[in-house]
């Protein structure tokens, strides 16, 4: 696996120097268009210099035919706003020097927020010969027909149906990796070819445009090369002649090697979901307190956010209990701070297990933790959190054979439709705050008049 990403990675880099498709980065928001990366070879190619693009000098709005542009941001907003990252598109474009290209672009596409608008992954592929081959065979008169297809680049084949009769350029024997002559033109060297996993919708695409039930012929399929190996191919035809009953007499088509593109593709797939799982596990770090692996300060604040805007709009109660390690100083002083983490991932630990998963806990600083209980009033909650001072015996915690005793004192403050105040976790520390001043280990619901901290 890891040699085939370095030879893509290889593969890729000559492309973007060399080969013939264009990779475009580009960052889509509100107002504008702009270009954060374009491969060299689109000098080649369209004669836009990279430099073009970066710049803004030349808009990417500019680049496609009028005709073309409404079509274009018709997609391009069909795709954001039903969030499909993946997706096949064709439109033209003016090259530097005012040509018109006929374009296959592959695009993905990264949601960024709101605010940054999407990211853009464009690969373009200019078809602007393949287009013109089959529009130059369809015009051509019999007695020249052969001539310009053996100069073609794409493999080109011209399929007489009643008859049972075809034709298959030497370019089209070229991509199966065989000399004009080694291959018989057969429509079973062809067909026999197809890989079985796409013989039949192959067969059905074909079946359905010479049944005149379809505008057109184009299949994605992969065909046996001459070494063995399978390649993927686009094919496209035409019915070009039908009789006077509408049968199909004669089909031409071409067909061109995608078997780099698809990789490509698979590539960029792959690296979207190790993009994603990076992404996931950036969250993840970035949410989560080391020592204790739950959540901290950072996405608690985010969280009672979320639940008092459900409160606003379900007027939903809820309640916030802030917990402190008793006499925690007196242990880090006494056993080391070493030991004193130890107390905190197993106090940590008895919260996981005893604590619902629906409730949200983090580690709020030091030796506090707090809670947030999106369903519960603040005396269901002390009633849940006397239960956990009942699992804080001597067992919960040891030095070598010497039992630590832990308890926590708590403040809870409940949050409902008929009180919504803005602070409650300053009235949650002041309910704690008095738990602590009136002994430790004990529970101290919020209520107004409490002294303030």
């Amino acid at each position: 696996m890891g040699n085939m990403k370095h030879d893509l990675s290889i593969s890729l880099n000559q492309m973007a120097l060399n080969g013939p498709i264009i990779y475009l980065h580009w960052i889509l928001n509100e107002h504008d268009q702009v270009v954060k990366q374009v491969s060299p070879n689109i000098e080649r190619i369209f004669g836009y210099s990279p430099e073009d693009l970066l710049s803004g000098k030349v808009p990417l709005s500019s680049m496609i035919v009028e005709e073309d542009i409404e079509k274009f941001h018709d997609l391009l907003n069909e795709r954001i706003s039903s969030a499909i990252p993946f997706w096949e598109s064709s439109f033209r474009i003016y090259s530097y020097s005012g040509e018109v290209h006929f374009i296959k672009a592959y695009t993905y596409i990264e949601y960024l927020s709101n605010s940054e608008g999407s990211s853009i992954y464009s690969y373009l592929l200019d078809q602007t010969e393949l287009i013109q081959e089959i529009d130059m065979h369809k015009s051509l008169e019999s007695d020249r027909w052969a001539s310009a297809i053996d100069s073609a680049r794409e493999g080109v084949w011209d399929w007489f149906p009643q008859k049972n009769e075809i034709f298959l350029s030497k370019h089209w024997k070229g991509l199966l990796g065989y000399d004009e002559l080694e291959l018989p033109d057969e429509v079973d060297e062809w067909i026999n070819r197809v890989h079985p996993d796409d013989l039949e919708e192959t067969k059905s695409l074909l079946l359905q445009h010479v049944g005149n039930k379809s505008e057109y012929y184009e299949s994605k399929h992969r065909l046996l090369h001459k070494d063995g190996k399978y390649r993927w191919i686009l094919c496209r035809g035409k019915v070009v002649e039908r009789d006077e009953n509408g049968l199909a007499i004669r089909m031409i088509g071409t067909q061109v090697d995608i078997s780099e593109q698809k990789e490509m593709k698979q590539l960029l797939k792959e690296r979207n979901v190790e993009l994603e799982l990076l992404v996931k596990q950036t969250r993840e770090i970035a949410n989560t307190d080391p020592l204790t692996a739950l959540y901290n300060r950072r996405k608690m604040i985010e969280e009672i956010k979320k639940t008092r805007e459900k409160l606003k709009i379900y007027g939903q109660t809820f309640s916030l209990a802030i917990l402190d390690l008793d006499y925690f100083k007196q242990i880090n002083d006494k056993y080391g701070h070493t030991f004193g983490d130890i107390a905190l991932q197993t106090f940590a630990n008895l919260l996981k297990r005893k604590i619902e998963t629906s409730n949200v806990i983090a580690r709020w600083g030091g030796e506090e933790f707090i809670i947030l209980f999106p369903n519960k009033s603040a005396i269901e909650t002390k009633r849940e959190l006397s239960s956990l001072q009942a699992c804080c015996d001597e067992d919960l915690l040891k030095y070598r054979t010497e039992s630590i005793m832990l308890s926590f004192s708590a403040g809870v403050v409940e949050c409902s439709k008929y009180n919504m105040d803005e602070d409650i976790v300053k009235n949650a520390d002041q309910a704690l705050y008095l738990a602590k001043s009136l002994g430790r280990n004990q529970i101290i619901l919020y209520k107004e008049g409490l002294p303030i901290v």
